[in-house]
């Protein structure tokens, strides 16, 4: 067989390797589409894969002579261009095939396919524990701690409502015997008398200064005595006390109560002061309750009053210098007795009762009286001296003892 220009020449009869018709299209698509007539040649000349040796065999047996081989393959430029399915040697790929069921010895082939495993990996929860899985402990446990919750909720809220109505039930008493600490002038107003919050403006009528042998160690606030012949000190001499009364029983003593002896009751009420400038810090402080037949300080027939007392430490910075070298003191009278009393009945009249108080506290109605004393005696006042905001040494020596029935006094009232 001899090709010129890519034609094949005639083909021998006999011979077993039978070429198609040519092609007209000579791309390197018509090559690839080649391969796939190669393998339609032979399965239409009846070549299946099992044929391959005795059809090769038969190609090597051919009648084709040497000249007409080497013309086939002399031409490598020329014919690669052209290739047709027919100029390989090439073999089709072998046919597919399938394995029957059990064929591997491992495999349970009762078992779900790949899709329907992950399928029921996914109604089991997963990867998850089996406690978090739908339907585990977890929900149980979170339902159960939502209810605990709600219950607690709702028991919490019964027992502040109860609370709540008992508080109010206490508040208004019966008679105006019973009552609370109030918070406000307002609220002071709506509980039994006497409980609330007060302010009580007086004036510094007396001071007295024998307990000591130098009057710059003992002074008083605000430092200007009441002169009725002065109107300018009516204003000067205000001191203004706020306290807060409270009780510590349903029933206690109010300005309805009976007659005492001379010495009082116990009225089951408490005074507390608030900041103020006098320094005169004290809580819950017992009230006595007296009342008794007579005249009282303001001319009425009736005396009924609340009153109340404690020892306290009153501290003072002398206005003048106790030491040569010009150093500040301050002095301490450790005796000194604070006196308070709250009249019942006894109405105001004076420069005190017709001030205009600034507190948001309620002004106190009645007569107050209110003291500082302290007796003399040795040591009194113990001073020493300032040294960087701090306490030194005690001054000795620049204060003679006074005799202990000497008295020193801050005398405040309202009439």
């Amino acid at each position: 067989m001899a090709f010129f220009g890519g034609t094949p020449s005639a083909q021998d009869a006999t011979s077993s390797l039978r070429l198609p018709a040519s092609k007209r299209i000579s791309v390197p698509t018509a090559m690839r589409l080649s391969t796939i007539t190669e393998a339609a040649s032979v399965g239409v000349t009846g070549k299946s894969a099992d044929d391959a040796p005795s059809y090769r065999s038969r190609v090597r047996n051919s009648n084709i002579s040497s000249s007409t081989a080497a013309s086939v393959y002399s031409q490598p430029s020329r014919v690669s261009s052209g290739r047709r399915s027919q100029d390989t040697l090439k073999t089709g790929p072998p046919a597919y095939s399938t394995i029957p069921d059990g064929q591997y010895e491992d495999e349970d082939l009762r078992a779900p396919v790949e899709g329907e495993k992950l399928a029921e990996l996914r109604r089991n929860g997963g990867y998850l524990p089996q406690g978090r899985r739908r339907g585990g402990w977890v929900r149980p446990i979170l339902i159960t701690i939502g209810v605990l919750l709600v219950v607690a909720l709702v028991v919490g809220l019964a027992v502040s409502l109860t609370i709540g109505r008992n508080h109010k039930t206490s508040d208004s008493g019966q008679g105006g015997q019973a009552g609370s600490r109030s918070s406000n002038s307002s609220s002071s107003q709506a509980r039994p008398f006497p409980l609330g919050e007060y302010s009580l403006t007086t004036n510094l009528r007396t001071v007295n200064i024998d307990c000591t042998s130098n009057p710059s160690t003992w002074s008083c606030y605000p430092y200007n005595v009441l002169d009725p012949s002065n109107r300018a000190t009516e204003t000067s001499s205000l001191a203004t006390f706020n306290w807060i009364i409270t009780n510590t029983s349903a029933t206690f003593a109010t300005n309805e109560s009976s007659s005492t002896s001379d010495h009082g009751i116990p009225s089951n009420l408490t005074i507390s002061s608030t900041n103020n400038p006098f320094s005169i810090i004290f809580t819950n402080q017992s009230l006595t309750y007296i009342s008794t037949s007579g005249n009282s300080t303001s001319g009425n027939s009736t005396s009924s009053r609340y009153t109340f007392s404690f020892k306290m430490q009153k501290s003072v910075i002398p206005t003048t210098s106790l030491t040569s070298s010009g150093k500040v003191a301050e002095c301490f009278y450790n005796s000194t007795m604070f006196v308070g009393t709250l009249h019942l009945h006894d109405k105001v009249s004076g420069s005190a009762s017709n001030s205009t108080s600034t507190s948001a506290f309620t002004e106190w109605p009645y007569a107050v009286e209110v003291s500082q004393s302290s007796p003399g005696g040795q040591g009194i006042p113990a001073c020493y001296e300032m040294v960087d905001g701090s306490l030194g040494d005690e001054i000795s020596g620049a204060i003679a003892p006074q005799p202990e029935s000497s008295t020193c006094l801050c005398e405040y009232r309202n009439h």
